[in-house]
C-alpha cells in the first residue's frame, strides 16, 4: 500500500494537502487541491436555473472575470489493499468549495479521472500509481477544457466558433446565483494572490531595505510599486495630519513624476477607486481614514464652483453637482442633488425654488403685489427675503470677481493680481496661465505665449500711465531727443 502511494508521488510532493485514514476496504485518501492556472483565463458565470417564462435565457445576467486561481476541489479516493498492482482506486467523491463546479461537471471530472486510470492500466504502468497524475490534472486546471462546459452551457452563437483556441475560449461555469459565485471566486483570487505576495521578498521603495511580502503593501498603481507597511504608515500618516491629501498616493518616483505632469489637467482621481480605499484602510488607522476621506471631500468641494451647502441648518455639508449634470442644463434632473451626509434631497421646496429665474421674478415684484404675497404665503416671507438678500450679494460678488479677478483654468479658483507680470501660477493647483486671457501655459516655457501673435503679444506687463516710470536707458534717450 505505502509503496503504491509513494510511487504515485502524491505523499512526498503534496504533504500539506493529503490526509489518510484506515477505513473498511482499504485506505481513504483525501486531497484538498487548489487550482493554479499558468495564466489568467476568462470565466463566464451563467445561471443554470431554467426560466419557463421565456424560451431562451438572457445573457444580460452573465458575469465574466479573469482568474488564475480557483477554489480547492476535495478529492476523496479509496485505495484497496491490493492497489495499485491488483486493484483499482475508487473515486468516492469530489467536492467543490462554494459549489463553483456544477454537479454534472463534477460527475464529468470523476469520469475523466477514471478514464485516465484505465489508460494507465492499458499501458501496463499501473505500478506507478495514479494519485500524482490526478492531482496535477486538477491543480493545473487541465480538466477544465475537457468537461464540455463551454459547449454545454454557452449561448447558441458560440457553437459556430469551433475553431477558437481552448486556451482563449471562456470557461463557462453554471451556478444558481452567478453574483454569489462571483463574490466567492473574486475573494479566492485575491486571497491566493495575497498569499503568494506574502511568501516573497521585496525591496521597499522608500527605505530600500529588503522585507518579506507579509510586511509590505503592493499599491494598485500602474507600476504596482511595493513599499513596506511601516514606511507607508509614516509617510501617509504625516500627509493626512498636515492636510496634504493629494500626497496620499503612490510615492514611487515614476508615479510622482506622472502626477506632477498631470497637475491642473482634468483627469480622473487615481485614488477614487474602491481598491485604493482598501489599501488606505490597511495602512492608516480608523481616525486617519476618516480624516483622509473628509479632506478629499473638502478638496473636491473647493475645486467645484457649483458646490452648494446642504440647506438643512444642522447639516450644512457640501453637496457637489452630479457628474452627469451639464453646466448649462436647464433640466430639473440635472439640478437634482441629495446630501450624502443627512440624506436631504429636493423633496422640500427650499431645495428647488432658488433658481435665477425665480429670484429675479420675486425681486422684481413690488411690495403689495398679489403675486409677491402669494409666493410669501407659500414659501415664507422671511425665508424669501433672506434668499433674495443672499442672491443679490452673490450677484454683486460675481460681478466683482468677473471685473477684478481671473479664474484659474485648472481648478477655477479666482485669482487677483496685485502687481507684477501677467504670467500667473495658481497657488492651489500650480497651473501656469495668462492673467489677461486665462489661457493655460506650458510650465517649461510660459513666456512664449507673450511672444506669439495675438492679443497678449508683448504684454507680459500691463502699461499704466499713472505708475509708469522710465528706465535709466529711457531717461538718457529722452535727454538727447
Amino acid at each position: 500500500m505505502a509503496v503504491g502511494l509513494t510511487s504515485g508521488g502524491a505523499q512526498s510532493v503534496y504533504p500539506d494537502i493529503l490526509t489518510t485514514a484506515e477505513v473498511q476496504g482499504g485506505l481513504e485518501v483525501k486531497l484538498d487541491v487548489a487550482i493554479e492556472l499558468e495564466r489568467e483565463r476568462v470565466f463566464e458565470l451563467v445561471s443554470n436555473i431554467t426560466n419557463h417564462s421565456s424560451s431562451s435565457s438572457s445573457s444580460s445576467d452573465n458575469i465574466r472575470l479573469e482568474l488564475s486561481h480557483l477554489p480547492p476541489l476535495l478529492l476523496t479516493v479509496l485505495l484497496p489493499p491490493e492497489y495499485p498492482t491488483n486493484a483499482d482506486p475508487i473515486v468516492r467523491s469530489i467536492h467543490a468549495r462554494h459549489a463553483w463546479l456544477a454537479p454534472n461537471l463534477v460527475n464529468r471530472l470523476g469520469a475523466r479521472l477514471e478514464e485516465r486510470w484505465r489508460g494507465i492500466v492499458k499501458n501496463g504502468t499501473r505500478d506507478e500509481g495514479i494519485l500524482w497524475p490526478w492531482v496535477e490534472d486538477i491543480r493545473t486546471g487541465g480538466f477544465l477544457d475537457s468537461l464540455g462546459s463551454a459547449s454545454a452551457f454557452a449561448s447558441s452563437s458560440s457553437s459556430s466558433s469551433t475553431s477558437t483556441s481552448t486556451a482563449t475560449r471562456p470557461v463557462t461555469l453554471p451556478h444558481p446565483s452567478p453574483k454569489v459565485l462571483y463574490a466567492h471566486l473574486a475573494a479566492n483570487q485575491s486571497a491566493a494572490k495575497q498569499a503568494q505576495f506574502s511568501a516573497q521578498a521585496f525591496t521597499c521603495g522608500i527605505c530600500l531595505a529588503p522585507q518579506r511580502g507579509a510586511r509590505c503593501v503592493q499599491l494598485p498603481c500602474a507600476r504596482t510599486h511595493v513599499f513596506c507597511l511601516e514606511c507607508l504608515q509614516s509617510f501617509w500618516g504625516l500627509c493626512v495630519s498636515e492636510g496634504e491629501v493629494g500626497k496620499v498616493a503612490c510615492p514611487g518616483v515614476e508615479c510622482v513624476r506622472e502626477r506632477e505632469k498631470a497637475k491642473g489637467e482634468e483627469t480622473e482621481d487615481a485614488m477614487s477607486g474602491a481598491e485604493w480605499e482598501d489599501v488606505v484602510r490597511r495602512v492608516l488607522s480608523e481616525e486617519q481614514v476618516k480624516r483622509w476621506k473628509w479632506l478629499r471631500i473638502k478638496q473636491a468641494a473647493e475645486k467645484d464652483p457649483h458646490t452648494v451647502p446642504c440647506p438643512v441648518r444642522t447639516c450644512q455639508a457640501p453637496v457637489m453637482r452630479p457628474k452627469t449634470a451639464a453646466e448649462d442644463s436647464e433640466s430639473g434632473w440635472a439640478r437634482l442633488r441629495t446630501c450624502d451626509s443627512c440624506g436631504h434631497g429636493p423633496v422640500t421646496r427650499c431645495a428647488v425654488t432658488r433658481t435665477v429665474e425665480f429670484m429675479e421674478t420675486y425681486i422684481a415684484l413690488a411690495e403689495g403685489d398679489p403675486r409677491r404675497r402669494a409666493l410669501e404665503m407659500q414659501y415664507g416671507k422671511k425665508n424669501l427675503e433672506r434668499m433674495a438678500a443672499e442672491y443679490v450679494q452673490e450677484k454683486e460678488n460675481e460681478a466683482w470677481l468677473k471685473e477684478r479677478t481671473m479664474a484659474c483654468p485648472g481648478c477655477s479658483t479666482n485669482v487677483e493680481k496685485s502687481h507684477g507680470c501677467n504670467h500667473m501660477t495658481c497657488a492651489r493647483c500650480a497651473v501656469h496661465f495668462c492673467y489677461r486671457c486665462g489661457t493655460k501655459l506650458r510650465a517649461e516655457s510660459p513666456y512664449k505665449h507673450f511672444e506669439q501673435p495675438g492679443s497678449c503679444c508683448g504684454k507680459l506687463f500691463d502699461y499704466d500711465p499713472a505708475t509708469w516710470e522710465p528706465a535709466e536707458g529711457d531717461l538718457l534717450r529722452l535727454a538727447f531727443e
